[in-house]
């Protein structure tokens, strides 16, 4: 949950991470994989290392992937929520277009299962939520490289 993840003082945000997430922020790779069990804060941790991301690279899209649309609606989309819509005021939601914006960036949120969803974008860094699930083709990884290729973004993969 945000509140465990998060200490807000006047205008000073302090992240609380845990040793593996730690360590995932730390680390300097394009591609950060975190492969953990279940509810050891991988979802939790995407929205903040996207943040960082956004924060560095600037303006432009970034990508926000899981791997079925149901995924994305239970877990991916309230934790992207809190995150953007409740700790960092400002972001405003699309519902038409599945985007959540602030000034000139956006994260284009969608699911591996959707057959074309991935691409025409052109991505500054994506994370990619339970992208070990036997349900996801080897086709959406493939298409979020491509949409990070011409920035050479980077990538954060979690799964169980």
């Amino acid at each position: 949950m945000v509140s465990e993840l998060v200490e807000i003082a006047g205008s000073k945000l302090s992240l609380n991470l845990h040793q593996g997430q730690t360590k995932a922020w730390d680390n300097k790779a394009r591609y950060v994989v975190i492969i953990a069990g279940s509810q050891s804060g991988k979802t939790s941790f995407g929205p903040k290392w996207l943040w960082r991301e956004i924060n560095t690279c600037g303006d432009g899209d970034y990508l926000a992937v899981t791997a079925t649309y149901d995924l994305f609606k239970l877990k991916m989309f309230p934790e992207l929520q809190r995150w953007f819509g409740v700790t960092l005021p400002g972001w405003e939601w699309h519902a038409s277009d599945r985007v959540l914006a602030k000034g000139g960036a956006r994260i284009i949120l969608r699911s591996a299962d959707a057959e074309g969803g991935l691409e025409a974008a052109t991505a500054k860094a994506a994370w990619f939520d339970e992208c070990g699930q036997d349900r996801v083709k080897v086709s959406a990884w493939e298409a979020i490289q491509r949409r990070l290729s011409l920035s050479q973004g980077r990538c954060l993969l979690s799964t169980t």
